[in-house]
């Protein structure tokens, strides 16, 4: 079992507990990050029992808090990638002066691609699609201005 390979969730899941060890006293804030750190770069469970070793078990009831507390931030920052991707994608509808509305089209693209990757409810899916569809209409015809100018 220790040679076997580990995925984001269990890693996250050691990071979690950690988290919990440091909110109890029993690690001082460099161990957690010095053992979160060595818990994102490993790559078997051989690797991750080691960070936990000197560390009691979880109750259940610590474990379903540890994990709600990852849940809980993974899901903010994917939200706010879905948010930054609408925002971005339609912000340079009021801009449009055919001068500078690349960026925040550019943007509108690279927020909502990695918003799309992101596991989130469909709502903020639908929020990163219309950003990013936004953004990519945005560049078309930022590029289709500049090729008009260019060639005329």
């Amino acid at each position: 079992m220790n040679d076997i390979r580990v995925s984001h969730g269990d890693r996250e899941a050691v990071v979690a507990r950690l988290g919990v060890a440091a909110s109890e006293g029993r690690l001082t804030l460099a161990e957690f990050e010095a053992r979160s750190a060595h818990a994102y770069d490993a790559k078997t469970f051989g690797e991750l029992d080691a960070l936990v070793a000197d560390l009691p078990s979880l109750t259940r009831d610590q474990a379903c808090m540890a994990r709600d507390r990852a849940d809980v931030a993974r899901d903010r920052g994917d939200t706010a990638l879905s948010f930054l991707a609408l925002a971005a994608g339609v912000l340079w509808v009021p801009l449009w002066d055919y001068s500078r509305v690349l960026l925040p089209g550019a943007a509108g693209v690279v927020f909502g691609y990695f918003a799309l990757r992101a596991d989130t409810p469909l709502l903020y899916r639908a929020l990163a699609t219309l950003g990013l569809l936004g953004g990519s209409l945005c560049v078309a015809l930022q590029v289709a201005w500049v090729a008009y100018h260019i060639l005329d």
